[in-house]
């Protein structure tokens, strides 16, 4: 299974992890060294179907600075550079992220979000060559998510609610909402015949709904599935049309009363009530991974909570405790929305991994007299504690099980 990391020089390492339980092993292989390239790598980003990596690519010198996405091949082959941000927009968009990137389903294309100078932006960027990106719509903040079928993309801009119909045929963008914000990404039904988002409750708090493909833009009317008393964050399960859904705190640090809601059942059932900072489904939509942090700490848990077949909650089990590293905070922050293109469990559902500090440091180790930060892996069925594959800043599993190569 291999495992996309940034090591703590900013090289981009592949870590293929083999064994199960606390008998595992990772060979690692450093696929682009930053000393070599002259480079600082950030953040991969895997293709669908995990034959692929897009990686930030920052050159600070003076003579030649550059902030560019490359693409390369998993094992195999060269980078090349398939979108570069202008003279103006060489900033980050937060601490240690260039660009955020999601691959279409179809793997042919790529939505970055990057800074382009007057702010930030989502390009459609080909993923076989650099060209001239095509400029979906700028703004901030910006949340998104592709159709299935990778025909359309669903953005929340601000306040908006937009569609892009991406096929050749299109009017142009539907607006679907223009109200104060009461969630963050939207999110699609597995087959993607319909949407869901959230829009505000009269009194307050926030209503998500669902909105059918086929009735956007015809004056079709909604379907109101779940009431909050504040705003909405939610993400879909990969293998089921089921939505994990938490209530953001006034400033959105963190969420509050996890509930698994089943759109077509119309059914909601509670998990747990406390403080949540970001969940992400297994592939098989059994059980939903929390991150809780830690009263007067800066420690984090990682807790499974496990369902039945009526998604009901059944146990819950402790996996680890650790502190994130700066990149992984950024992905907890905005959870919702990675969740849609960066995989932290494994497809195969064996492993879930993170970046930072993990307690007991699981084979830790330092430089100088500080700890330094590392990427782990934990066995979802708690079997072992974590362990540590590499020093580094942050790391993911390709969203499927890649095909063997020769």
């Amino acid at each position: 299974m291999p495992l996309a990391l940034i090591s703590d020089d900013a090289s981009l390492q592949i870590a293929r992890i083999s064994g199960e339980g606390a008998e595992w092993s990772a060979e690692i292989e450093n696929r682009l060294d930053m000393r070599a390239e002259g480079m600082v790598f950030m953040w991969p980003s895997w293709s669908p179907l995990g034959d692929q990596i897009a990686v930030s690519a920052s050159s600070q010198r003076r003579d030649e600075p550059k902030l560019e996405l490359w693409r390369l091949q998993r094992d195999a082959g060269a980078a090349e550079p398939i979108f570069q941000n202008p003279r103006d927009g060489r900033q980050v968009i937060a601490a240690g992220l260039a660009h955020y990137v999601n691959w279409s389903p179809s793997d042919r294309a790529l939505a970055v979000v990057g800074n382009v100078g007057s702010g930030l932006a989502i390009n459609l960027v080909a993923a076989g060559r650099l060209g001239r990106p095509q400029r979906l719509v700028d703004g901030a903040p910006l949340y998104f998510a592709w159709a299935p079928d990778g025909r359309a993309i669903v953005v929340h801009r601000a306040a908006q609610l937009v569609l892009f119909d991406l096929t050749g045929g299109s009017d142009g963008p539907i607006q679907i909402q223009r109200v104060r914000p009461s969630f963050r990404s939207p999110a699609w039904s597995a087959d993607g015949s319909a949407f869901y988002f959230a829009r505000p409750r009269p009194g307050g708090g926030s209503i998500i709904v669902r909105a059918r493909r086929s009735e956007v833009g015809a004056g079709g009317e909604y379907d109101e599935l779940m009431e909050l008393t504040g705003a909405a964050s939610f993400v879909s399960s990969r293998s089921d049309d089921l939505l994990a859904v938490l209530t953001l705190a006034p400033d959105d640090a963190e969420g509050r009363k996890l509930t698994i809601l089943d759109p077509g059942a119309g059914t909601q059932q509670p998990i747990v009530d406390r403080a949540i900072t970001g969940i992400a489904w297994a592939p098989n939509g059994r059980a939903v991974f929390a991150f809780e942090p830690q009263p007067s700490s800066t420690m984090i848990a990682l807790t499974r909570y496990d369902l039945d077949h009526n998604h009901a909650y059944v146990s819950s089990t402790r996996l680890a405790r650790f502190q994130p590293s700066a990149e992984f905070a950024t992905m907890l922050n905005f959870h919702d929305q990675f969740a849609h293109s960066h995989q932290i469990v494994s497809p195969c559902g064996n492993w879930i991994t993170f970046s930072g500090l993990a307690l007991g440091n699981g084979g830790s180790g330092r430089r100088g007299f500080g700890p330094q930060n590392g990427c782990y892996v934990v066995p979802t069925d708690g079997s072992a504690p974590p362990r540590r594959v590499s020093s580094g800043s942050i790391s993911f599993f390709p969203p499927n099980l890649p095909e063997p190569t020769n």
